[in-house]
């Protein structure tokens, strides 16, 4: 347990250093500042790429668990984007409520389609853990997800 919070505890502090160094980092284009919606998109990608990180530590995998890892991570980063981009579309101007209201509609479907996608990933790295580290996968993956409950009740079902 203690090993847990101090894994989720070294992620936070991760994340925190990673957006940071995100506010020093120049634009690609010297001559243009980068928009709000790609700021937002290049923090969303750092905080993932800590928690991965940090996930992945406290898992302590085996060489022959690194290539389920490699297709859980993918799955992880493909559902980010997603969600990143489908709020944007979502919060973006000019929208009635409706067409507000059908981006938010469109925008919960497919993070529920992204979810399974990502279960269905997880499954062979998840069967090869032991018992206490199904348990930090659970614990870990759940703050990669909105889903938080969906994808614990999800990988307790492989179990």
């Amino acid at each position: 347990m203690k090993r847990t919070l101090l894994t989720t505890l070294a992620a936070v502090v991760l994340s925190a250093s990673a957006f940071a160094q995100s506010d020093q980092q120049p634009p690609a284009q010297s001559n243009q500042k980068p928009t709000h919606a790609e700021q937002v998109q290049h923090w969303a990608e750092a905080a993932l790429d800590t928690q991965l990180k940090g996930m992945k530590a406290g898992l302590g995998l085996k060489a022959d668990q690194e290539q389920a890892w490699g297709e859980f991570e993918t799955a992880v980063r493909d559902a980010a984007k997603a969600r990143v981009l489908a709020l944007q579309k979502e919060q973006s101007g000019g929208l009635s409520p409706m067409d507000r209201n059908l981006a938010k509609a469109e925008r919960i479907g497919q993070g529920q389609a992204n979810l399974e996608k990502i279960v269905e990933a997880a499954g062979p790295l998840y069967a090869s853990l032991d018992e206490t580290h199904k348990r930090k996968f659970v614990a870990l993956g759940r703050t990669l997800v909105p889903e938080r409950g969906q994808f614990a009740k999800a990988m307790r079902r492989l179990h």
